[in-house]
């Protein structure tokens, strides 16, 4: 993984602690700490490369997606600079998962410079109170990678919303206003609690897998977690 993301994460503003402790709810009985049998955690970022791999070959492997618990973690927070596209280190990690996206035969293709994502995953939780998580998860990341619009644009997300069948006005005021922003704030303090720094990390009961990998790899790794594999996905 590049040291970027640690770059970025270290950095996250840690005057915002407090508060996050003090919006912090109950423990809900999927929450990432307490992993039920059968349940999968993915940490992931929609600009991440390597968790759009991930995310894809999760659709390919995993029988039920009633069983994957998103949880998101950005690779740049807001109170960060965004990433420098020309990093050295940022443009390895892209050509090793366009690497592993050809060994799983996956064709990844990356926008330039990838924007904050706060914006985004406020949208996917305010999804999530419609019923329509999953659709719209994987709207945001297709809007990204495949058709490489600007996703912490308000409009574009409002539009995506839209093209999902939710209020365009809702929507529009709910990602305004920053309703579920503190929540994205308190999910991400809540990973860096729990050692995990990076996106992608799965997590199941019985461990993790951290960073991209190969479809082969993946299944390894659910297959000995006892996640339901697909049919198509078992061989």
């Amino acid at each position: 993984m590049p040291n970027i993301h640690k770059l970025c994460l270290r950095s996250r503003d840690q005057s915002l602690r407090h508060l996050i402790k003090k919006l912090k709810p109950k423990k809900k009985q999927d929450d990432c700490s307490m992993i039920k049998g059968g349940k999968l955690v993915f940490y992931y970022d929609y600009v991440d490369p390597g968790s759009y791999l991930m995310d894809q070959l999760i659709d390919e492997l995993m029988e039920d997606k009633q069983d994957l618990i998103l949880h998101p973690l950005e690779i740049c927070p807001p109170t960060i600079i965004p990433i420098d596209p020309t990093n050295p280190e940022w443009v390895d990690y892209n050509n090793k998962v366009q690497q592993l996206g050809k060994q799983s035969h996956l064709k990844c293709t990356y926008p330039i410079s990838p924007p904050w994502s706060r914006k985004a995953h406020e949208l996917r939780l305010y999804a999530r109170k419609n019923n329509i998580e999953r659709s719209v998860h994987k709207e945001i990341f297709r809007a990204y990678f495949q058709q490489h619009l600007d996703i912490g644009r308000i409009d574009i997300l409002v539009a995506i919303a839209s093209n999902s069948g939710l209020s365009r006005s809702e929507c529009k005021a709910t990602l305004d206003v920053d309703r579920y922003s503190a929540e994205i704030q308190k999910l991400g303090l809540e990973a860096q609690d729990d050692g995990i720094m990076n996106a992608p990390v799965l997590k199941t009961e019985a461990g993790s897998l951290e960073g991209p990998t190969n479809i082969c790899e993946l299944r390894k790794f659910l297959k000995r977690s006892d996640i339901t594999l697909s049919s198509d996905g078992s061989s």
